[in-house]
């Protein structure tokens, strides 16, 4: 299975053009899905700007090279995959400058942009000296740099953005059930127990960014089970209040990919008679996740994807 940088970097960025609207939306992952995803998650102060630009492959074997600045990163806070790291480097490729508005001009031709610009703020920063962010990133496969991928921005860390307070919360709640994803199982809040279930099967179920190919590995059994029992007593209908983004435990059952050979038949449905209220999708497939489990799935073993080589 090819798994070239762009996923992660460039295809990763849904653009939706609204024309002929002024200007173009992104939709961005939200914190928790960045924080699943990204192998270093930390809280750093931008401590200097590197005077040289270094050239980096834009994917893994590709012989054409480009341009990165390279920001100097100091970390105040490791969330995850920064231990005993002081410092790191992020080399990325500063945002471009937005065309004149309405296009370039060639004499008795006017000629107008393909496609509206993106407006300042929903690109990925250019890093400056003294700037705060929680920042999502990889690692580059040809040398020792991070990177931030196209669809996973930092969020701004400032005392008075209320907003950028509650992501970072939440992606720090993310961040400590991988860490000890056994307290979050085995604790005696159900609503603990399902998010970290959820949060985990997530997690195994991303391909490494920059893997060329990969394979399927079993995780340990007795956490398989702690797992699946904690998404088969979680209530898939409820969403969490406050999260406006909540990782919810019918996504993670979609994200563990069952098929005939797991045992696992899908329940048909059948549209409800005019006037019948629509029917739970949920809440059948809940139900039939429930009696796989106590079956065909009671050997089952999540399992996960890793890089191969």
């Amino acid at each position: 299975m090819k798994r070239l940088f762009w996923q992660g970097l460039a295809l990763g960025l849904v653009l939706v053009a609204a024309w002929p609207a002024a200007a173009l939306r992104i939709a961005y992952f939200p914190p928790t899905q960045r924080a699943i995803h990204s192998e270093v998650v930390v809280i750093g102060k931008v401590v200097g700007i590197e005077k040289q630009p270094v050239d980096l492959a834009p994917a893994p074997g590709a012989t054409d090279k480009v341009t990165h600045k390279v920001a100097l990163i100091k970390v105040q806070e490791n969330l995850t995959g920064a231990d005993n790291l002081t410092h790191l480097k992020i080399a990325y490729v500063p945002p471009a400058a937005p065309p004149p508005e309405g296009g370039e001009l060639v004499p008795e031709r006017p000629i107008r942009p393909i496609r509206p610009p993106i407006r300042p703020g929903l690109q990925l920063p250019d890093l400056r000296e003294g700037d705060e962010f929680l920042f999502f990133l990889v690692k580059h496969p040809g040398g020792s740099y991070y990177m931030m991928p196209g669809m996973y921005p930092p969020i701004p860390v400032k005392k008075d953005d209320e907003g950028a307070k509650k992501e970072i919360e939440m992606v720090r709640k993310v961040t400590a059930a991988l860490a000890q994803p056994l307290a979050g199982l085995k604790s005696d809040k159900p609503e603990v127990r399902a998010q970290t279930a959820a949060i985990l099967i997530m997690k195994y179920r991303s391909a490494p960014m920059f893997a060329q190919q990969v394979e399927q590995v079993p995780i340990d059994a007795e956490l398989s089970r702690l797992i699946l029992q904690a998404l088969a007593e979680a209530d898939w209908s409820q969403q969490p209040e406050g999260e406006p983004f909540p990782i919810q435990p019918a996504q993670a059952f979609y994200s563990l990919g069952l098929g005939p050979n797991d045992g696992w038949n899908p329940p048909k449905f059948v549209p409800p008679p005019p006037g019948q209220p629509p029917i739970d999708f949920n809440k059948v497939m809940h139900k039939a996740f429930v009696e796989w489990l106590r079956g065909p799935g009671k050997d089952y073993r999540i399992k996960k994807f890793v890089a191969k080589n």
